[in-house]
């Protein structure tokens, strides 16, 4: 592909190769960053997009090509030479300092010191606090980042990235886990850096939002380049067609209405602070959506459900008719509860071991042998059976979970729980930073399991899955449950007028 010429382009890539043994995971690459533009990168997970991004911030050397930054050639070894060309990244997981606090990290390497190299903390509380406030982010510069949930620690990472003024700035699905309030934040500081002469790229799977902030978008497919074009020359349909390569058609759950018996009954479930009096009733074969805004407790629902919302939790949580601690996690499982997190890299997956010991771990005792040994011909069968259910594009089942790319991630996380053969799964944001035709692959999933008779807790923020999948949506407004909306009245105006208002509309 041939790139249309821009005079004002800061940054060329031509031709940009890079392989991982086997995997060829960008194949001529031919891309291009424009002076003041936003350029949209997309494509399914595993098309290339984070690769590329990755190149060209240094994180990998590519294995043949050429990159031109304002007309010189360039050819970084690592990423802190592209930072001193002020070529800046936020990519997709959150990699700030988790033990420093919200300042230390705003300004890591960059802190005001006096003439003898000693920090000079009031500046960087006040640097960091004008800052914070610039961006209207509820922390303070003294908390230390661990304590912050995802979506803070996000636009914390974020507002990092612009303090450092880059040329260009790669921005790896940054609104993945923001609230509606930050994701209007962030696009704001977006749409001003580019108004102010920055080049941005902005790789995401949120099509909205593409279409609302960026001037030029690329498709890539297979680790090339399928599409690219202005975005006010396209639709949001022929970029979908684009990305996966046939036409998708989104369609809502055709069940509108509980499917079995009461299955899994949480009764005045409180989490100090968090939670009051939650109750509901989940049956068998339901997708039960639940929601809320930002401070609703939604983030505190599925790990109270599985009994890991810490101590003093008090309620009743049974499953079919019987009794399940709210803190033991342990007996959840054993009594047939399933947690998807939220957070794949650090409560899911663990990224260095292979597939086969992940999708397996849960199950362990079921491939116990003679003396202790474990049958691991049965492991590696049940992980590629697994990888072939769910569509896991990876090397080979003893390929490192830290080779896949987010939505092959989260499929083995889907085929770890599915193993624990559950009779009620929660799940929550499941389809968070993933691409088109990943979550149609996730929704065949949800229906599949919930055909069998399975329970379905979908915690999410994500409009769209709730009103594609949900038989019934809870709305959770500052700690408890205000409401709930079923079959037709499941729509998207409906739930955010009533996730804002704090009443369902009768």
């Amino acid at each position: 592909m041939t790139l249309v010429s821009e005079p004002a382009a800061l940054l060329r890539c031509a031709g940009i190769v890079k392989n991982f043994a086997a995997v060829q995971a960008l194949r001529g690459v031919d891309f291009q960053i424009g002076r003041g533009r936003i350029h949209g990168l997309v494509g399914e997970n595993g098309a290339g997009k984070s690769t590329l991004a990755k190149v060209i911030a240094g994180v990998h050397p590519p294995d043949s090509g050429t990159m031109l930054l304002e007309g010189a050639a360039v050819r970084f070894a690592n990423a802190s030479q592209a930072l001193a060309r002020r070529i800046v990244t936020v990519h997709q997981d959150v990699n700030l300092v988790q033990t420093m606090t919200v300042a230390e990290n705003l300004l890591l390497n960059n802190e005001p010191t006096t003439g003898f190299g000693v920090l000079r903390k009031r500046a960087m509380r006040d640097t960091a606090m004008a800052l914070l406030r610039q961006y209207e982010i509820d922390v303070r510069p003294g908390d230390v980042v661990a304590s912050l949930p995802n979506d803070l620690k996000k636009m914390v990472q974020i507002i990092k990235a612009v303090h450092l003024a880059p040329k260009i700035l790669l921005l790896d699905e940054p609104t993945s886990s923001l609230t509606d309030s930050e994701v209007r934040v962030a696009l704001r500081v977006i749409r001003q850096l580019a108004a102010e002469g920055v080049g941005i790229v902005l790789i995401s799977h949120y099509l909205n939002e593409i279409f609302e902030v960026c001037d030029d978008i690329t498709v890539m497919r297979d680790g090339g380049v399928v599409a690219h074009r202005a975005v006010a020359d396209t639709s949001m349909a022929e970029v979908v067609t684009a990305m996966v390569g046939r036409h998708v058609e989104i369609k809502r759950r055709g069940r509108t209405a509980p499917a079995g018996a009461p299955l899994l009954q949480v009764e005045r479930l409180n989490v100090p602070g968090h939670l009051h009096d939650v109750s509901f009733t989940l049956h068998e074969g339901e997708v039960l959506g639940a929601t809320g805004l930002a401070g609703s407790g939604l983030a505190d629902l599925s790990r109270a459900v599985f009994g890991a919302a810490g101590a003093g939790v008090t309620g009743r949580v049974a499953l079919s008719g019987q009794t399940v601690s709210p803190g033991d996690p342990a007996r959840s499982l054993a009594a047939g509860i399933a947690l998807l997190t939220n957070d794949r890299l650090r409560e899911g997956i663990l990224p260095d071991f292979t597939l086969v010991e992940n999708i397996c771990l849960p199950v362990l005792s079921r491939f116990a042998g003679a003396g202790g040994m474990l049958d691991r011909d049965g492991m590696v069968k049940t992980a590629e059976r697994n990888m072939a259910r769910l569509h896991v594009h990876a090397p080979g089942p003893f390929a490192r979970a830290r080779q896949l790319s987010g939505g092959n991630q989260q499929k083995v996380l889907f085929a770890k729980w599915l193993e624990t053969h559950p009779k009620v799964f929660v799940m929550d944001e499941p389809t968070i930073g993933i691409d088109v035709g990943s979550k149609e692959e996730i929704r065949g999933i949800v229906d599949e399991i919930a055909a069998a008779g399975v329970g379905v807790l979908l915690v999410t923020t994500e409009l769209e899955e709730l009103v594609l999948l949900s038989d019934r949506v809870l709305i959770m407004f500052r700690g408890a449950i205000i409401g709930e909306l079923a079959g037709d009245a499941v729509g998207r105006e409906a739930i955010l007028h009533a996730s804002a208002s704090g009443k369902v509309a009768p």
